[in-house]
């Protein structure tokens, strides 16, 4: 089942038209969020960047319908889902610049955490310079193909750098290092996408009163020697690295373990 205008239809009932944009061009846009503990505590923020996203990008989204939480516990409860569920929410680029554009919700099983086994990291790259890093758009080619690179070489996910050998982000999430208990993670200029689990662990860790720098840093700088290394995307939350490349970190260290526990209290009770 989809919701879809405002209510929840089968899969196969809704049509969008082949001379949408998002066929002939690959225009268009996406979120991933989950629930906590039943809600969708990031919804609103995931709707905001969406908005803010199109808008930018120039594809049509105002007046059309947005689903809210009364809405995600509607789509879970018509797909069966008793826990927890993975959402996906999706805009096309639509006929024009002004009309025609389709959104969609549909809901998913969540994936097997990663938090108490660690990740195994990889560095791939450099990366080809993307206009559109900071948006969440429709192509998304060159990401599933690091991935499934990264998953071919026995890692969990991978990091890409640019030409100069700087740390951008993964395939699908970001990258924070703990460094003598700061939070380094590299700077939303444009060349990454501003995940929203990534702007509230920055949030929530200044909250702690641990001190966050955003850094462009090389792979090659000696102020690259972490002691910790977290990845986040909106899905799996807060997930410690265990392995990268050759060096091993603890799974979850001190400081990823204590954000981590923060950032799950806030999602599955105080943020909502």
């Amino acid at each position: 089942m989809i919701w879809t205008r405002g209510a929840i239809v089968a899969d196969d009932a809704l049509t969008v038209s082949v001379r949408d944009r998002a066929f002939e061009h690959g225009l268009g846009l996406f979120e991933t969020l989950r629930t906590w503990d039943g809600r969708p505590t990031l919804l609103p923020r995931h709707l905001d960047r969406l908005a803010r996203s199109a808008r930018a990008l120039g594809l049509p989204i105002d007046g059309v319908p947005l689903p809210t939480a009364d809405d995600v516990a509607a789509l879970r409860a018509a797909d069966g889902r008793e826990g927890d569920a993975m959402l996906r929410i999706t805009l096309t680029g639509g006929m024009s610049s002004s009309e025609g554009s389709t959104l969609w919700m549909r809901s998913s099983p969540l994936p097997p955490s990663l938090y108490k086994e660690g990740i195994r990291l990889g560095t791939a790259g450099p990366a080809r310079s993307d206009p559109l890093a900071a948006y969440k758009t429709l192509n998304y080619w060159p990401y599933r193909l690091l991935g499934e690179k990264a998953k071919a070489e026995g890692c969990d996910e991978a990091l890409l750098i640019d030409a100069k050998g700087c740390v951008l982000e993964g395939s699908r999430t970001n990258v924070f290092f703990v460094v003598r208990g700061a939070l380094v993670t590299p700077p939303a200029d444009g060349r990454i996408l501003p995940g929203v689990m990534r702007a509230l662990v920055i949030e929530r860790a200044r909250g702690l009163g641990i001190e966050v720098e955003e850094l462009a840093l090389s792979l090659l700088d000696r102020r690259l020697q972490p002691d910790e290394v977290f990845l986040t995307n909106a899905v799996r939350g807060v997930m410690p690295v265990g392995r990268w490349g050759k060096a091993g970190f603890p799974a979850p260290g001190a400081v990823t373990g204590r954000i981590g526990d923060d950032v799950r209290r806030w999602l599955g009770g105080e943020g909502a």
